[in-house]
């Protein structure tokens, strides 16, 4: 067992009682279990993994409880996904549901966040009203603007508004509207498993860069700082990635056209240099095989003429 994994065994086990522990009583207890040979780095990496994984919560600044699995649905954090929905069977739909399933799920659940598609809740309010309640309440909002769809817009302006995160998700081969061409974008192609992972990966990644620390940890001011500055760095990242990859193709399609223009120089060298006799070879072999009579003939000359030099 690493040592991180110990660490967060026995941070499992203080809190095991049910009751609030402080920092300061976890390291405690740790130290009781004979684990202390850990940096705070190793530390506060366990306890943001078990937050993440929704292993603990935190009560208020510098303490933590277990998780509760009977009150699982208030523990969780909140996803809200806006996207198309189209209507059942549809093409629209079929790409939704895949989109929700194979990837926003996935990511949801690994960084310990319940999602929540509007379609999917069950109660009484109007699906207006219950989606601006959730644009407001909700701690992140995935967006997909495939098909540009004018009510996904409405919403992504709504909660752009509030200056909460949210990230912004478009099918491969969709041109992104001008108004949006500033805001980080992640391409989606269902088709190739590779991108689905890579996408996976950078949405796990973009989430950690966000601050969801409440109002009585950190001042709003110093949230939003944090937030942009890492949301910022995370996208100037993805940026550069993008331009070497781009980068690589075109240097790739460089070499690949010179190669076949080097190619092409060596058919049109090895034409020029054909001697006389392989014209003449090439020009009569053809007739001659259509006409025995004449190869006889042209055998006869050949012989007669090596006769008469002699």
């Amino acid at each position: 067992m690493t040592l991180s994994a110990k660490i967060q065994e026995n941070i499992l086990k203080c809190l095991a009682d049910g009751a609030p522990h402080s920092v300061q009583e976890i390291k405690s207890f740790l130290e009781k279990e004979g684990v202390s040979d850990y940096s705070e780095g190793q530390f506060s990496g366990s306890i943001n993994t078990l937050l993440r994984n929704s292993s603990i919560k935190k009560k208020e600044r510098g303490v933590y409880l277990k998780k509760d699995c009977s009150a699982e649905g208030d523990f969780m954090k909140e996803c809200f996904v806006v996207s198309p929905v189209g209507e059942e069977g549809s093409e629209v739909r079929i790409n939704a549901d895949k989109l929700y399933k194979y990837i926003i799920m996935p990511v949801c659940e690994d960084c310990g966040f319940r999602p929540v598609r509007a379609d999917r809740i069950n109660n009484s309010d109007s699906i207006t009203k219950t989606i601006i309640d959730k644009l407001i309440s909700a701690e992140l909002v995935i967006a997909d603007i495939t098909g540009h769809n004018p009510n996904v817009f409405y919403e992504i302006g709504y909660r752009n508004c509030l200056e909460k995160p949210i990230i912004h998700l478009r099918k491969k081969g969709e041109q992104i509207p001008f108004d949006l061409n500033a805001i980080r974008t992640f391409e989606y192609d269902l088709t190739d498993l590779d991108n689905v992972e890579e996408i996976k990966n950078r949405l796990k990644q973009t989430i950690e860069s966000f601050s969801f620390e409440s109002q009585n940890d950190i001042s709003l001011d110093e949230e939003t700082n944090k937030q942009s500055f890492s949301q910022g760095l995370l996208t100037l990242l993805y940026q550069i990635q993008d331009s070497v990859n781009e980068l690589q193709q075109q240097v790739n399609k460089r070499d690949m056209e010179m190669i076949q223009a080097i190619m092409q120089t060596s058919l049109n060298n090895a034409k020029k240099e054909e001697t006389m006799d392989v014209v003449v070879t090439k020009t009569l072999l053809p007739e001659l095989i259509k006409n025995p009579d004449l190869m006889q003939n042209l055998m006869r000359f050949v012989e007669l003429s090596k006769t008469i030099k002699k």
